[in-house]
């Protein structure tokens, strides 16, 4: 009996640390950055949305969230958003609350095997309701979700049968209403007396002798009238929709055409054996001084910045114009402001091969310089490869 007893309790005592180890603190969790212009749509159908809130009151239950605590969650993604730049100076604190008041109502979402990642449709000047929308928790479980998930539908049905109700007094007062109005005559004879009201039968006693002439306009009346009002704007409506749907494909058809020309092209050089690694503006220089100009780093992110080394990855067109951004960085706050730094860059002085200009890739690894107390490119790598005596030069000097 001790034994048995001995093996229940180590058996509770390892349930209980497994579920306390489900439950970290946010100082605990390790999180994923990225950021996007538009609007976050969820990969898969297996995920489920809890709106997030700041504060430290919690969030608000939902019947789809209850349904999954029992569920294996492979991630969780807060979308959030900022259409200002001086949304940036408030982004941790925000977050720490809307992860914090997660972690309050649904400690159980928090598992072992699950990843964090916080996703910011940052677009500066962009509408803010289209993308709150958009705005929460995303969790995603492994498997199909619950069918109590997705039918949450009680409450609306009593809402249902109360209107009704409201409906039928409104009725009742109507027709209370409708009663003495048309006391002396039926419910369907109301439209009889409005007839009657112009009088028409007093017109024929004044002139008694064309009753026919009168009756014979009646008649005709009618007919002009519709050969005045239906036939001329039958006729005159049909062209127009004939014109309108004519006119509006002509445009389309320029729009389209319009495409190929903003495609850039290859450009010839001179020397049909010129060559030229890109490089931004005047070469190095140009690059520092734009890292210096554009990364504005705190007094907390220098430090920071001291023992990170970020990498950043580009795709030029054959314009030289940025086609992708891509930044590695440890640090979420270091890793967007070098983002939205990068984005706004002038197009590069393309890749030029064989005398033609190509598509290129770029890798620019930063370092921190305590002299300019800025980010420096370390180094810088282009693909393709090109030999040592293809140097940076201005485009006046390669092409006419």
């Amino acid at each position: 009996m001790k034994s048995i007893k001995s093996l229940l309790l180590c058996i509770l005592f390892v349930a209980s640390s497994t579920v306390f180890a489900q439950t970290p603190s946010f100082e605990e969790l390790e999180f994923e950055a990225d950021s996007i212009s538009s609007v976050y749509k969820p990969s898969g159908k297996n995920s489920v949305l809890i709106k997030s809130k700041r504060g430290n009151s919690g969030l608000n239950k939902t019947p789809a969230a209850d349904a999954i605590l029992n569920l294996e969650v492979s991630e969780i993604v807060l979308v959030f958003s900022e259409t200002e730049s001086s949304d940036i100076a408030e982004r941790e604190e925000a977050n720490q609350e809307r992860w914090e008041n997660l972690l309050k109502t649904y400690p159980e979402l928090f598992q072992f095997s699950t990843t964090y990642k916080n996703i910011c449709q940052c677009k500066i000047g962009g509408n803010p309701e289209t993308f709150k929308q958009s705005q929460g928790f995303y969790v995603y479980i492994n498997g199909e979700l619950p069918k109590m998930a997705e039918t949450p539908v009680e409450e609306p049905k009593t809402v249902v049968n109360t209107q009704p109700a409201k409906t039928e007094e409104k009725k009742a007062e109507v027709k209370k209403t409708e009663v003495p109005v048309a006391a002396n005559t039926q419910a369907g004879k109301v439209a009889e007396p409005i007839k009657e009201v112009p009088a028409p039968e007093s017109a024929p006693a004044k002139a008694n002798e064309t009753p026919t002439v009168k009756d014979k306009k009646a008649k005709e009346s009618p007919k002009e009238a519709f050969k005045e009002t239906d036939v001329p704007a039958a006729t005159k409506t049909v062209p127009k929709e004939n014109e309108n749907p004519v006119s509006v494909p002509t445009p389309a058809k320029t729009a389209t055409k319009q495409k190929p020309s903003s495609i850039a092209k290859s450009r010839k050089s001179k020397d049909p054996k010129a060559c030229r690694m890109a490089c931004y503006e005047s070469g190095q220089e140009s690059l520092d001084a734009f890292f210096k100009d554009n990364i504005k780093l705190s007094r907390k992110q220098r430090r920071v910045a001291k023992k990170q080394m970020p990498v950043v990855k580009l795709q030029l067109n054959v314009d030289g114009s940025i086609k992708k951004v891509l930044v590695t960085c440890p640090d979420e706050k270091l890793n967007l402001i070098i983002t939205e730094a990068v984005k706004s860059m002038n197009p590069w002085n393309a890749t030029v091969k064989n005398g033609a200009t190509v598509k290129s890739e770029v890798k620019i690894t930063l370092k921190y310089d305590k002299k300019s107390k800025s980010m420096k490119a370390e180094e810088v790598a282009v693909t393709p490869r090109l030999a040592p005596k293809c140097k940076c030069v201005s485009d006046s000097d390669l092409f006419d």
